[in-house]
């Protein structure tokens, strides 16, 4: 039988032994490693956005009257305060997003605040059936957002809410399943959240303005005037912060020689991938990743 109560963010992660937590803002979790899959299992219901993914076996749920069987694959959503049960089994592995309601607020208001990104959830459950392709997609998402929970740099905060915002902007996209770009479009508000999703998907490979005017069936110079309007960056700014940002991940944290970072990222070659690493970061990769590896040891 649950206990019912709520608690906040901070209080839902240490209880819970989650260790990816920035402030009270967001929360990525694992049950692989130590946390909890059943995270309202003991308050019932908690004050915060929940996006849960089962990454394999199965859980029983049961939200308001409607009792569900989740697989491998599933994605719920959970909505502050909303009342839930849940089993699951000790094999079952799962990973998701904590959100704090203000933070969730915040990134409504990218999208104009018209809408929510995530649907309303009352006591009706909120509940997508992934395919494969789609759950390594947002797992992907998911562990970006993870790194950065851990990156340090001045931008942090931009770079976590951008990101998160990508995920909700995954997510809200999955009724639709891959119909998101069609010749209709015209709100401003619609392109921009469409480019968003585009360039998360395509950064590594795809850093030209023409592939996302093509995607969007618009000119290059209408995308990059919305894109400059809505955000005050310029389309080749925000393409090259994504890399740069990948870049530095892969740095510190892959064992992946840097011609293969640069081509992964895809540069001609490691010399126009270190100029370009050195035009952002003010040193070679090679030094970054040597600084960054000796503070780590």
């Amino acid at each position: 039988m649950a206990s019912r109560g709520n608690l906040s963010l901070p209080q839902l992660a240490e209880r819970y032994h989650i260790r990816d937590i920035f402030g009270g803002s967001v929360a990525y979790f694992s049950s692989k490693e130590g946390g909890k899959s059943d995270l309202r299992a003991y308050t019932n219901s908690i004050s915060c956005h929940e996006l849960h993914l089962i990454s394999s076996g199965t859980a029983t749920v049961t939200v308001g009257d409607e009792r569900m069987e989740l697989h491998s694959g599933d994605l719920l959503l959970l909505h502050p305060f909303q009342p839930v049960d849940c089993s699951f089994p000790e094999d079952t592995e799962t990973e998701g997003l904590l959100l704090e309601d203000s933070f969730y607020q915040q990134l409504m208001q990218l999208d104009g605040g018209d809408a929510p990104l995530m649907p309303n959830g009352g006591t009706e459950p909120c509940l997508y059936h992934l395919d494969a392709a789609q759950a390594a997609e947002l797992s992907g998402i998911f562990q970006q957002i993870r790194r950065t929970i851990h990156y340090v740099h001045i931008y942090k905060v931009e770079m976590l809410r951008s990101l998160v915002h990508v995920c909700l902007l995954f997510v809200s996209e999955l009724p639709y399943d891959r119909s998101l770009v069609t010749p209709d479009l015209r709100h401003k508000q619609d392109i921009l959240r469409i480019f968003f999703f585009l360039a998360h998907k395509h950064f590594r490979q795809e850093r030209q303005i023409g592939f996302y005017a093509d995607k969007l069936s618009i000119t290059t110079t209408y995308l990059s005037r919305v894109v400059r309007e809505l955000t005050g960056n310029t389309i080749n700014n925000y393409l090259n912060n994504l890399a740069f940002e990948e870049a530095c991940t892969m740095l510190r944290s892959s064992d992946m020689p840097i011609g293969e970072i640069a081509f992964s990222l895809g540069f001609g070659d490691q010399s126009a991938f270190t100029n370009f690493f050195k035009a952002h970061a003010g040193c070679t990769p090679k030094a970054y990743q040597k600084e960054n590896r000796q503070q780590n040891d």
